[in-house]
């Protein structure tokens, strides 16, 4: 320190002082893995807002997708048990065809109808929220579940032919009988409502060709089928109501386009079940 020349005025000398400035504060390992992902999903709300109009519908349907598609998955599960997965979902898709058939010719006639329900070994139903307006509305939303099935089938038919695919002719033949089978005319199988529309005392053949069935071949959803076909085959023997003798009041014109319907179908489906089972016996060893 330099003497001080005025003794009047002390001097004083100062050191300064580097300023201290605090550390970084140290961000969490959570935060550093979090971050991205908190960025991701403001981004994704942002694009969700701008296109939830697409997003409510699915959420609207989700119970329905559910529902569906999960029954689907438990028969195609149980059905590969046994034939293996491959031809287990094209027969549960085949199904689903042949439902959808149903579904589309209700909601023409503007009876709501739910989605498909599958169950396993026993096949799929809709349910239909409202009443028909008469006996030929019902035929035709009974017929049009066999007619998209058949459909369905020979799509399968002709592809496994042009592929040489074996598996699906063998797809389709099951899908020609399944289809077959259902316009059994009687009960509630699809051929039970045709039925109405040409002549009701057809349910008293159907009956007895499920009783055939049941003799030749027992199995556990034919006598479910019989059982379950009773109480509209008894109704043929009681007096009608003036409602349901309107209900089946239909004209010509319709009860003989629901005839040609009916029985060019059978006889499609027989013929077709014939060439898929000639393709696959002497070319393929099948």
């Amino acid at each position: 320190m330099e003497p001080n020349k005025n003794p009047q005025r002390p001097q004083f000398t100062v050191t300064p002082t580097p300023l201290r400035v605090p550390p970084p504060k140290r961000e969490s390992a959570w935060k550093k893995m979090l971050g991205p992902f908190a960025i991701i999903g403001v981004l994704l709300l942002k694009f969700a807002a701008k296109l939830k109009f697409l997003i409510l519908p699915v959420i609207k349907f989700l119970p329905v997708i559910l529902k569906t598609g999960g029954t689907m998955l438990l028969s195609v599960g149980a059905y590969a048990m046994v034939w293996g997965w491959k031809y287990a979902l094209g027969f549960v898709l085949l199904i689903f065809v042949h439902e959808m058939g149903h579904v589309v010719a209700a909601r023409k006639f503007g009876v709501p109808a739910s989605a498909p329900m599958f169950i396993p070994f026993m096949g799929a139903f809709i349910a239909l929220k409202g009443r028909m307006k008469n006996a030929h509305e019902e035929a035709e939303i009974g017929i049009a579940g066999p007619l998209y099935g058949s459909a369905g089938a020979a799509l399968c038919h002709a592809a496994g032919m042009a592929l040489d695919m074996p598996l699906l002719v063998a797809l389709a033949w099951s899908g020609y009988f399944l289809n077959l089978f259902n316009l059994t005319p009687v009960g509630q199988l699809d051929g039970g409502h045709v039925a109405q529309a040409l002549w009701p005392g057809m349910w008293l053949i159907g009956y007895a060709i499920l009783v055939w069935m049941a003799v030749t071949h027992p199995n556990f959803i034919i006598w479910m089928l019989l059982v379950m076909s009773l109480p509209r085959l008894l109704s043929l023997f009681r007096r009608r109501t003036p409602e349901e003798v309107e209900f089946y009041t239909i004209t010509p014109a319709q009860r003989w386009k629901m005839a040609l319907m009916y029985f060019g179908l059978i006889a499609a489906l027989a013929y077709q079940m014939h060439n898929a089972h000639a393709w696959l016996q002497p070319v393929h060893g099948q």
